[in-house]
């Protein structure tokens, strides 16, 4: 009886259809110098068919951090110091390369394969740098926790080898729109249109590591997930060429997700410090080897999202949670009850009749 099982097992699984691999379905080919929108040509692009991901090297990719010969400092593009013929590049998490004049890989988690370009790798570097000075440092109203886990977005976004599974080009290709870019007030900015999947449980939890940072809780759109996330993705991305429609689902199906710190207590940090984006590692309690000094001032997060829709109509922050009897009223209900006891008295009385 076993061997007749066995076979109808094996022809079974021959038969059964193979699980399509993980396909990349943006890229880009182009670079803006010091990371500054031409708003025209350089933006990124989609895939007219979806590629194999790739592991992050070959040309553009730095494959050494200094080491390059050199006889002064303008040997190492300014970037670094030569030191005894050396270039020893500086550690901002931006300069690599044997001479300096590469940017370090941004996203090492995803170093092995992954769908971003070393131009996009260089525009995140850039981005990298002004999101940790907007979110970050804790000792100023701001918390590296946040910073992280909006790197690890966007690395995830934009160079995992499953790009295919959660985000999808909102036109038909290219899929490109114009749309107007609120930062700098240009009427008609060509941008990449895209729609991307997220967990619900990811959404809030970048969320509440970032909602009391000094940043969050001045900007009236940042007060919610959602109105959170749609700045970064839309209101930020509009000026580097993308335009990010984001849809929240409960199940991880189908939706990107990743681990998130917790702004109240990150010290898990310290045994996966390397797989961080490569500025995150270098922000101050990040990169800190005490575990006393991985919290937040925004210690006292607690979940935000209480529903859910796919669409994200329904997730919504509630910081001050009104009662149930707030605003209850006995006088009110008392009379309210006492008029509906007496038109039913005479509601009867007349049917009676």
């Amino acid at each position: 009886m076993l061997l007749p099982l066995l076979l109808v097992l094996l022809v079974a699984a021959a038969r059964a259809p193979a699980r399509a691999e993980a396909k990349c379905v943006m890229t880009q080919t182009c670079v803006n110098p010091d990371n500054v929108p031409d708003y025209d040509q350089c933006i990124p692009e989609a895939h007219k068919e979806p590629v194999d991901p790739q592991p992050m090297t070959g040309d553009g990719w730095p494959s050494v951090i200094g080491g390059g010969n050199c006889t002064n400092a303008s040997d190492c593009n300014s970037k670094g110091q030569c030191i005894n013929g050396a270039c020893t590049c500086r550690k901002d998490g931006m300069a690599a390369g044997p001479h300096c004049g590469q940017f370090a890989i941004q996203c090492p988690a995803y170093k092995a394969n992954a769908c971003c370009s070393w131009q996009q790798n260089q525009a995140m570097a850039e981005n990298f740098k002004l999101l940790a000075s907007v979110f970050a440092k804790n000792s100023a109203g701001g918390c590296d926790a946040c910073a992280a886990n909006l790197m690890n977005l966007w690395c995830g976004l934009v160079c995992s080898p499953e790009q295919d599974q959660f985000m999808q080009m909102a036109h038909a290709w290219p899929s490109i729109n114009y749309r107007p870019d609120p930062m700098t007030g240009e009427e008609k900015v060509k941008v990449l249109e895209v729609d991307v999947a997220l967990a619900k449980d990811l959404t809030c939890a970048v969320f509440d590591s970032c909602k009391n940072t000094a940043m969050a809780s001045m900007a009236a759109a940042m007060k919610s997930s959602l109105g959170f996330l749609n700045y970064q993705m839309q209101v930020g991305a509009v000026g580097h060429g993308e335009y990010i429609t984001m849809r929240f689902n409960a199940s991880k199906d189908k939706s990107f997700d990743h681990d998130v710190l917790k702004c109240s207590n990150y010290s898990e940090v310290v045994d996966m410090r390397e797989t961080l984006p490569t500025q995150a590692q270098l922000l101050e309690s990040i990169a800190s080897k005490s575990t006393d000094d991985k919290q937040c001032p925004c210690g006292a997060c607690r979940a935000t999202c209480d529903a859910h829709t796919s669409g994200g109509s329904h997730i919504h922050v509630v910081d001050d949670p009104i009662s149930m009897f707030s605003g209850f009223s006995t006088k009110l209900v008392a009379t309210a009850y006492g008029a509906l006891l007496i038109l039913a008295f005479f509601w009867t009385k007349w049917k009676n009749q």
